[in-house]
């Protein structure tokens, strides 16, 4: 067993110890905070004798929440079994099967599955349509955004959501729609918990027995539902350790409120405060010069990362022509740090949107260099992976009408649109067990001729889903007997190898247990949780990154509009701080060397646009830049403009 406390540093180590109420350890970028959650799990367990299946820590990434637990093992020499170390989401939805009863009551059936985000905005698409709906030329992305801020901000004990009347039909037939498909999406995996914990006082002093202690990781990054859900479970107690940093609050866009960390010791009383600003991440200058951008932030607390390490090298400011200038700059960058012994893999081009990436892309393919991009969902949204994973839904919940939408007629067996239609409708009415219902069907399917021989077919498939045993031998059933192999051959003759060894590959993350509940969980997974051992330079937007890091970062389009974001200062009126911490977040992620970026003249949506330089670069630091200005000698070059300021450099 390791001694928890060999490696804090006396901040950390006050941290850890501290066990008496409250705690808010307001940690910096790169200042060890996983290395404490980790310490005071192992504390509480060795020191203070609760037991590891009383600890409920939380996080946001399936990915944290691992290292969390692989942190914890190393400290103690073992797994502390039934430790609760997961995301929000893995949380709610194991209450909610501990819970079952009450969503049985609501009208789910036990085996509901989870719609990911992409089944939420195929049944927001269809439901819009049918409604007639015009959204004013927003996308489906604005509705599914505005059915998710209604649903998150219901009254937590009627459910009763606050919504415009424009929206509110279709936020009535999508919950309705659900409701029929025996479904939850993401925000019900909070509010169904919360509903019943506040309609509930059983089920909440139940809930509240079985938990000792809370710990939150990334608390600044809490939304309404999640953080009323940690007042429920530990207020009353005051066992409450939440680990965050306002200044690397950059979610606001999807409800997370940084005034919950800020307002800690009022919504817990008698709660501590320990500062955490020693970062063991970046060098010297870096730090130096992320301070001085976010310190123009005037909502904050106030804190200034230092470091052990020595000064590093100075920040690479580089501002360009054009976009092609700056990614040709970029690329030879990458290839000279690769000669002096930098992994391809140590290395990041961060930017504010993802339509940006395509000038790198096509630089680094041209040059040759490896790389990736890290979307978040790929995996999960590929084509036979969502085939599959619907197979299976469908299997255990018949009522799943969005599953039967997609595998219906995969492969081909006479089962058209309005077939699949009339099936869908058949098994929203049906009763019994899942093997019931399928058995029902394949002896009397609800149709006549090829359609009901497709109907019976895919019903016999379903059921021999169910029979097998393992996931691997349901698996083995999809592909043969279920023909899907085949059909890949195919769809597919160019990479059906690689497809198929995709669909293999989910056995390397299905949970193992009741189906039901592993599909759920797979659900809530992103290739964020997954590792890549290749060597290849990363490419990602900022709020990917938030989390990461590498040796060297290549921050770019530092441009008004761009980054800032144009979209997000108009829209909020916090929205230029927001960007600015964003800006600090992706300065952070940098250990040894980090660069920015700007351009004059940029091809973007099929427009060439001219801006001015961020105003983010104008409040770099003289003393810890080394600038690279080309555009000096042209028009409006030579001179760094943002918002309004301007600034004369002087190299």
């Amino acid at each position: 067993m390791t001694d928890p406390f060999g490696a804090l540093n006396p901040k950390q180590r006050e941290a850890v110890e501290w066990c008496d109420g409250p705690e808010l350890v307001l940690a910096g970028a790169g200042s060890g905070k996983t290395r404490v959650i980790a310490a005071k799990i192992a504390h509480l367990v060795n020191e203070k004798n609760v037991p590891p299946y009383r600890i409920l820590a939380l996080t946001f990434t399936n990915k944290a929440a691992r290292e969390m637990r692989d942190r914890v093992k190393s400290l103690v020499g073992h797994d502390l079994h039934g430790i609760q170390a997961s995301t929000f989401h893995s949380y709610g939805l194991r209450f909610l099967y501990r819970n079952t009863q009450f969503l049985c009551d609501m009208g789910y059936p036990q085996s509901f599955v989870v719609f990911d985000r992409g089944d939420c905005r195929n049944l927001v698409k269809r439901l819009a349509k049918e409604l007639g709906l015009d959204a004013g030329g927003s996308d489906v992305s604005f509705l599914v955004d505005r059915i998710s801020r209604a649903k998150t901000g219901c009254d937590p004990l009627t459910l009763e959501p606050d919504i415009d009347e424009r929206w509110a039909g279709l936020y009535e037939k999508y919950c309705s729609e659900l409701l029929r498909q025996g479904a939850l999406d993401f925000d019900d995996l909070m509010m169904l918990p919360l509903h019943i914990l506040c309609a509930n006082r059983a089920a909440l002093e139940r809930e509240r027995a079985s938990i000792e202690w809370v710990l939150v990781d990334e608390y600044q990054d809490v939304n309404a539902p999640q953080y009323l859900l940690l007042r429920q479970l530990a207020a009353e107690s005051g066992r409450l350790t939440v680990v965050g940093d306002p200044d690397q609050s950059i979610y606001g866009w999807r409800g997370a409120d940084m005034s919950l960390i800020m307002r800690f010791e009022d919504d817990f009383p008698g709660g501590r405060v320990v500062v955490l600003d020693q970062n063991y991440r970046s060098t010297g200058n870096i730090l130096d010069a992320a301070n001085a951008v976010i310190r123009n932030n005037p909502v904050r607390r106030e804190k200034n990362l230092w470091t052990a390490s020595d000064l590093g090298s100075q920040v690479n400011v580089l501002l360009a022509r054009n976009d092609d200038e700056e990614s040709g700059f970029i690329a030879g960058e990458i290839e000279r740090l690769a000669m002096e012994g930098y992994a391809y893999k140590e290395m990041a081009i961060l930017y504010r949107m993802n339509a940006l990436s395509r000038g790198y892309e096509q630089t680094l393919l041209e040059r040759g260099i490896p790389y990736r991009i890290l979307r978040g969902v790929s995996f999960y949204e590929r084509r036979e992976v969502k085939d599959v994973l619907s197979m299976f839904r469908l299997a255990v919940n018949p009522r799943d009408g969005a599953s039967l939408e997609r595998i219906a007629n995969v492969p081909k067996r006479g089962l058209g649109k309005k077939s699949a239609e009339d099936v869908a409708n058949c098994l929203a009415h049906a009763e019994g067990t899942a093997e019931e219902i399928w058995a029902g069907m394949e002896k009397t399917p609800p149709l006549s001729g090829r359609a009901g021989k497709g109907a019976s077919l895919l019903a016999s498939l379903m059921g021999g889903i169910l029979a097998e045993e393992t996931f691997e031998g349901a698996i083995d059933f999809i592909m043969y007997n279920f023909g899907y192999e085949d059909y890949l051959r195919d769809e597919f003759p160019d990479d059906w190898e690689e497809r198929s060894e995709n669909i293999r590959e989910l056995l390397s993350i299905m949970p193992e247990g009741n189906i039901a509940e592993a599909l759920a969980q797979v659900a809530l997974f992103t290739d964020a949780d997954s590792d890549d051992d290749g060597s290849r330079v990363n490419l990602l937007t900022m709020h990917a990154a938030k989390g990461l890091e590498f040796q060297v970062v290549f921050l770019v389009g530092f441009e008004e509009g761009i980054f800032p974001s144009g979209r997000a200062v108009e829209e909020s009126s916090d929205g230029i701080e927001e960007e600015r911490r964003l800006c600090y977040v992706g300065m952070t992620r940098a250990r040894e060397r980090l660069y920015l970026s700007g351009v004059m003249s940029r091809l973007i949506f099929g427009t060439f646009q001219r801006s001015s330089f961020s105003r983010f670069i104008f409040e770099l630091p003289d003393d810890k830049v080394t600038m690279d200005d080309r555009t000096r000698g042209l028009k409006g070059g030579g001179d760094v403009r943002g918002g309004g300021h301007g600034r004369r450099w002087s190299w």
